[in-house]
């Protein structure tokens, strides 16, 4: 992967390993900068779902690894019926854990919040890197008790077939329909791996929509040319928009450059080459603006 248009702290997190023979000396770094989230009371719980990560969960823990931490916190991985060599690399990097046997996002992120400890939810996912800053920056929303929900942007990472500069383009449209989606549909922006919540609201307004599909939130299914489930919802969103109905708050977006988070462009790529991903994907974002999540959960067809 090219370092051009990246930060400079990504290339830390972006080192080869082998899932099946991991390097004795690589394995207790990790192991050892992540027994910061060994804590007895935690005030905030990362938690993770995670589905046959074996390739990519050793980038997201050793970013995490480096959160600049200002409170007790805690890492959680949900490891939802993984048949890889997920739960062996939790297992080596001391990372605490539990199984989800049912398969779906919203099932294994409805058992991280009854297993969490803490007093708030930063959610994330196995796939992405997370900047220094980014627990604090996602979660200090939350001190204020009118704000249940907070979210941040997202930037792609670059594969082989890809290029930093088209992905940025593909990035600014899909920013510019969320602004406009902003103004009455802010719920549909909320993506799973970037949004906090404090878990006392989320388990008050009865947890995850467990009919909301296997995967994806509303905003990234538009985006990617797949028709939302037939509930019409999706665990991020509807998490949002029940803490807004239910009274626990409002959703704000957090700008704060330490809420960006670095996430794979293996969905956007999809469709075999960045220009036919590009074209799909911004024609089905527009669509998506006349396609409103309604407040009884339903999304027409």
């Amino acid at each position: 992967m090219s370092n051009l248009l990246l930060p400079n702290w990504l290339s830390k997190h972006l080192f080869v390993y082998r899932p099946d023979n991991l390097a004795t000396e690589q394995l207790h770094d990790l192991r050892k900068r992540l027994a910061k989230f060994n804590v007895e009371k935690p005030e905030v719980s990362i938690v993770i779902p995670a589905y046959n990560e074996e390739a990519n969960l050793l980038h997201t823990l050793s970013s995490l690894a480096d959160q600049n931490l200002t409170r007790p916190t805690e890492l959680l991985v949900v490891n939802n019926n993984s048949a890889d060599r997920t739960q062996e690399l939790l297992d080596r990097c001391g990372v605490r854990s539990i199984t989800e046997r049912r398969p779906g996002v919203a099932f294994a992120r409805q058992a991280g919040l009854e297993a969490a400890r803490g007093i708030y939810m930063a959610n994330a996912d196995a796939d992405c890197l997370y900047p220094a800053g980014w627990v604090e920056a996602i979660t200090k929303p939350l001190h204020d008790p009118a704000i249940a929900c907070a979210y941040g942007l997202y930037a792609f990472l670059p594969s082989q077939n890809s290029s930093r500069l088209a992905l940025m383009g593909y990035e600014k449209i899909a920013q510019l329909v969320n602004s406009i989606r902003n103004r009455d549909k802010l719920f549909m922006n909320v993506y799973g791996f970037n949004f906090a919540f404090r878990r006392a609201d989320a388990l008050a307004v009865g947890g995850f929509a467990l009919d909301s599909g296997r995967e994806g939130s509303v905003a990234e299914l538009v985006a990617a040319g797949i028709k939302p489930p037939p509930s019409g919802k999706c665990e991020d969103g509807w998490m949002s928009l029940s803490l807004q109905q239910q009274g626990k708050g409002r959703t704000v977006r957090v700008t704060d450059p330490a809420a960006r988070v670095w996430t794979s462009d293996r969905r956007l790529l999809a469709d075999g080459s960045l220009g036919k991903a590009f074209t799909t994907r911004v024609w089905q974002a527009v669509r998506g603006l006349t396609l409103p999540f309604s407040a009884s959960g339903s999304t027409p067809s």
